[in-house]
């Protein structure tokens, strides 16, 4: 009898566990079935939250709010008036387009965009149609008016207060604070077809216009550009070499360069590259050739979104940005070694203290991660600290710190050599004197 109750109670318990299964499975099929598709087009990220922590100020938009990720915060709505006064006067500029043709060309591109995005967003279609609108809109009125000062109206909000401008070139180039180009591209075309003002323009030679402060290479403007995402990605090909270079290491053993102090100790010179590409840096025979780079307030936002895209990015290969920052903070170890570039002007500090740099890099390559089998500068770091270990280049640059370093020093230490020199003849005449 109790063999029987026990069988009947475990027969219970499994068609127990078998509905609560079955429940659960469900459940989790649900769930699978509910999750969206992987955007394959993604190219907007939030910034990880790793090098969110190092420097969070770097990524967070000042006054102005571009796409769905900040959209709507309370300490950015003032800049939401502009945007409606800028696309106002942009519709009143240009009566052949109605309104109505901008909604439907941002309606056909809103699932496109929507992929365009790493995270989920929670607008719905009228809203973020809305957005693409008014945002890209304003971002092309802005860039007309920065080309062409009779655009801009009296007094006009931005253009007359240049702590708005600083603050709004700086917002642009947020990698959470971006549009998908084709929306500039579909918006600036429509302007286009009515535009009598600047015909022959483009939106890689606004963008250029409104950026060239950053010293970006002109000559590409006008050459045939890959797939461009977005304005940051824009600004990103346009610092980079303008055909993929390979880095060969000349040993197995990786190794960071030696910082500005110690490769001058060891008799390594110093030059002030030509080239406008950051990233065309040079040794060749003892000298270390580095392109000018202009330290300010906004270059540690502008670095930074570089690499935290080209961290979140696999497409961003390889990664020029990131493997220049590291270079820079291997060399860059002390205000001495900024003392240094800025004295061959290689650096020049608006910051106005050699500290703050020193620090800026050393923040700046905080919880990063490069590939040092794909180190751009692998070949360079060891050609330079293999000079650097050369005694004969250290004693080189040792006699010439301390002995040749004004023409007074070189003509004592040539006094002393041949002070030396008749004293020891002296000496030897002497002892063969007194054997004769």
């Amino acid at each position: 009898m109790e063999d029987e109750n026990t069988a009947t109670e475990e027969s219970k318990r499994r068609e127990e566990n078998g509905n609560a299964d079955s429940l659960l499975t469900a459940s989790i099929t649900k769930k699978l079935r509910s999750l969206p598709p992987l955007p394959s087009q993604c190219c907007i990220y939030r910034v990880p939250d790793t090098l969110r922590r190092v420097n969070e100020e770097a990524f967070v938009p000042r006054i102005l709010s571009i796409g769905p990720i900040h959209h709507g915060k309370e300490s950015l709505q003032d800049m939401e008036g502009h945007k409606w006064q800028y696309l106002k006067s942009l519709l009143q500029r240009k009566p052949g387009v109605m309104v109505e043709n901008y909604v439907k060309a941002m309606r056909k591109l809103e699932a496109r965009a929507r992929g365009c995005y790493a995270e989920s967003i929670n607008c719905n279609s009228d809203e973020f149609v809305e957005m693409m609108l008014l945002d890209g809109c304003f971002i092309m009125e802005l860039f007309l008016k920065n080309k062409n000062k009779q655009l801009r109206g009296e007094g006009d909000p931005i253009f007359s207060r240049t702590m708005v401008l600083t603050d709004l070139h700086r917002d642009l180039i947020l990698l959470e604070n971006q549009l998908p180009f084709f929306v500039l591209e579909t918006l600036y075309n429509l302007i286009e077809n009515t535009d009598q003002e600047c015909p022959s323009t483009s939106v890689l030679e606004l963008t250029y216009v409104f950026f060239k402060f950053l010293g970006l290479q002109e000559v590409l403007i006008r050459d045939s550009q890959p797939d461009v995402k977005h304005l940051l990605d824009l600004l990103r090909l346009w610092f980079i070499p303008s055909s993929p270079t390979k880095s060969i290491r000349s040993k197995s053993r990786f190794e960071l360069i030696r910082s500005v102090k110690e490769l001058h100790e060891a008799g390594v010179k110093f030059k002030k590259g030509t080239v406008s590409c950051l990233m065309e840096i040079k040794f060749i025979n003892g000298v270390l050739e580095i392109p000018p780079l202009t330290i300010e307030d906004t270059t540690d936002s502008l670095l930074g979104n570089l690499i935290a895209f080209e961290q979140c990015c696999n497409r961003c290969t390889p990664r020029y940005i990131t493997d220049y920052v590291i270079l820079m903070e291997y060399l860059i170890n002390s205000p001495k070694d900024v003392a240094l570039l800025s004295r061959y002007g290689i650096i020049k500090n608006l910051l106005g203290d050699n500290e703050g740099v020193s620090h800026l890099f050393k923040k700046l390559g905080k919880e990063v991660v490069f590939n040092s089998d794909k180190f751009q500068f692998s070949n360079l770091c060891y050609e330079a600290n293999d000079y650097h270990k050369s005694r004969w280049h250290v004693w080189k640059a040792t006699l010439r710190r301390d002995y040749f370093y004004n023409p007074w020093a070189i003509i004592s230490f040539i006094g002393a050599v041949l002070l030396l020199f008749f004293t020891l003849i002296q000496t030897v005449c002497s002892v063969l004197s007194l054997k004769k």
